[in-house]
């Protein structure tokens, strides 16, 4: 008997639809972000949305808005005026699907290669190299060149660290300004020795 009632169960859920559907549904999929078009307004971009919209299809763009609140682009509490369009095609976003990241620009560093020797065990150093990328230097090759010069292991450790095994703090000076040019004497800092 408990199964009877289930049956019904089910079959009345499909009566319970709206009524003035036609099957198979006609779906209207967005030419910017290729989702059906009531989805658009949770898009990084929903305004370029709107835009595609209402020049392909305004039927559809007119009964979907009603009022000026719904045509006004929804904002975070405590924003002003929504950017103009220009603004945010300068935004870097993802093109499909969820919610893009904004690249954020790099900080403008000064210049400054630092060189330093560290002390690893007993009497063994290693030499960090530090700044390079400042120079727009790869830091994968300048790691390779140093292994190779100096016929010992080197490895990009941080962003822009270079870790040399070995103390090759009076040669490594000659060596960079040789390689690179474009680094001059100023811009290279010698701190010694000095502690991880």
């Amino acid at each position: 008997m408990a199964t009877t009632e289930m049956e019904s169960g089910s079959s009345e859920s499909h009566v319970s639809a709206d009524p003035d559907s036609k099957y198979p549904l006609k779906v209207l999929y967005c030419g910017v972000c290729s989702l059906p078009s009531e989805y658009c307004e949770y898009m990084p971009e929903p305004a370029k949305c709107r835009q595609w919209l209402e020049k392909n299809f305004p039927d559809v763009f007119a009964r979907m808005t009603v009022g000026p609140a719904a045509n006004a682009p929804k904002q975070e509490p405590g924003t002003g005026d929504a950017p103009p369009a220009g603004e945010e095609e300068e935004k870097k976003k993802q093109k499909r699907g969820g919610r893009g990241q904004i690249k954020q620009k790099k900080k403008t560093v000064p210049q400054k290669v630092t060189i330093a020797k560290i002390p690893r065990a007993k009497k063994k150093y290693v030499t960090r190299v530090c700044g390079l990328a400042t120079f727009d230097i790869d830091l994968k090759e300048a790691q390779r060149f140093f292994a190779q010069k100096f016929s010992c292991g080197a490895s990009v450790t941080a962003e822009d660290e270079i870790i040399i095994q070995g103390d090759f703090t009076d040669d490594i000076i000659d060596v960079i300004q040789e390689k690179w040019p474009e680094v001059d004497d100023d811009s290279i800092d010698d701190l010694g020795e000095v502690k991880k």
